[in-house]
């Protein structure tokens, strides 16, 4: 009587209840898959959509903006060269005004010419312009 004699569980009833929870899991992650290949599938479509929208819609703005470009350049791009020529002479002039010159990155070069390159697009269809000023000459090497 000194044994105490429990009863073990039948390995049946573990193995059907384990075998039950692999399937459902199996179910949920193949489950998982397919919506993961939907969704990925419609984002996809979403984003050639917006790529060939977005096509379209440089196609559409292109001329406005050429246009836009060819106006600055003919009107507003020699203002802004004259202004700045103008604050680099007055720069010059009056030292107490470099400080502002060097915070906006305006540096009145050795020349007489424009102080800073604006750029000229590529598909403007113009030559960038010359400058007015002499060519400074090229300083020779030291023997």
């Amino acid at each position: 009587m000194d044994e105490i004699q429990t009863p073990i569980p039948t390995q049946t009833t573990d193995s059907s209840e384990l075998r039950a929870q692999y399937e459902s899991l199996r179910h949920l992650v193949v489950s998982i898959l397919i919506l993961l290949v939907v969704v990925s599938g419609t984002m996809n479509i979403f984003l050639l959509r917006e790529f060939r929208n977005a096509g379209r819609d440089l196609d559409n703005f292109k001329p406005s903006a050429q246009e836009f470009m060819m106006n600055y350049q003919k009107n507003d791009g020699p203002s802004v060269e004259n202004f700045l020529l103008r604050i680099v002479d007055y720069g010059r002039t009056h030292p107490d005004f470099a400080p502002i010159l060097k915070k906006y990155h305006i540096n009145p070069g050795p020349g007489t010419g424009t102080p800073i390159n604006l750029p000229v697009p590529p598909s403007s269809g113009s030559a960038p312009k010359a400058s007015a000023a002499a060519p400074t000459p090229a300083t020779q090497p030291k023997k």
